[in-house]
């Protein structure tokens, strides 16, 4: 999924970083609200990892998780 579609639907998509990152609270979702660079902030911050960390969980995401329809 690319971080496009992740902010352009936040609300859709946000409960789906909570299954990958159980340590998320809804406060953090909310507080993320989209932006890739708050995420790895808020990663950094729950699972004392660094920014590098944090960029490389992400983009494993990325490549991993597809909306429900897309093709991979």
């Amino acid at each position: 999924m690319n971080w496009t579609e992740m902010h352009s639907d936040w609300d859709e998509c946000a409960p789906t970083l909570a299954t990958w990152w159980p340590r998320l609270t809804e406060a953090d979702l909310q507080q993320i609200a989209g932006s890739r660079g708050k995420l790895a902030e808020v990663l950094s911050e729950r699972y004392g990892i660094d920014a590098t960390e944090a960029d490389r969980q992400i983009c494993a995401y990325e490549k991993e998780v597809r909306r429900p329809g897309a093709v991979k």
